[in-house]
């Protein structure tokens, strides 16, 4: 029975970040099946700014705090990768384990991004397989938010970008800001 413990510690940082429920998917034609050896092509987004950061200097996500969580990506850096923000607030949901977060609210606007920390086998969460630049990740788009998920050693990425009707570009923000703060971290 470990699904419904892992729907609830998404549905808690979900919640912190405004999600108020899943858009149906679109109903996908038929596609013909064919035997072949390729790999589908995952979604992928190419962020705004990059970094590269040296194996030794990266952080270990289940290691870091909240507060430390805020200091991954800069209010600057997220302008870049997706709208202005203001300094980031630490959050922490529920308990054992506490679901820990850092949320930028956007200067003048509905709009957010959350930086959180699940743990462990988090990254299936997700509707949709995407390559986060060479790590798979999933996301899954809501009415009011896009969340991506990335596993890195000993937890799970997970950020939200939300906005009053969220769409592909919330989706390819919050892309982007994964691929951007995985840099940072130990994979």
């Amino acid at each position: 029975m470990r699904k419904p413990a892992v729907a609830a510690g998404a549905l808690a940082l979900g919640v912190l970040a405004g999600c108020s429920g899943q858009e149906p998917a679109p109903e996908q034609p038929p596609t013909p099946s064919t035997e072949t050896s390729e790999q589908p092509t995952l979604e992928s987004v190419e962020p705004s700014i990059t970094r590269e950061i040296p194996q030794e200097q990266r952080q270990r996500l289940a290691r870091l705090p909240s507060e430390r969580l805020c200091e991954l990506v800069t209010p600057d850096e997220l302008g870049q990768l997706a709208f202005p923000v203001q300094r980031g607030q630490p959050r922490e949901v529920g308990f054992d384990p506490t679901l820990r977060g850092c949320s930028f609210e956007a200067q003048g606007g509905a709009r957010a991004v959350l930086l959180g920390a699940q743990p462990a086998g988090y990254g299936s969460l997700g509707d949709t397989e995407v390559d986060l630049g060479g790590t798979r990740g999933t996301q899954t788009l809501h009415v009011n938010d896009c969340t991506v998920f990335a596993d890195v050693e000993d937890a799970t990425l997970q950020v939200v970008v939300t906005a009053p009707e969220a769409g592909s570009d919330q989706c390819e923000a919050a892309q982007g800001i994964a691929q951007y703060t995985l840099a940072a971290l130990v994979r």
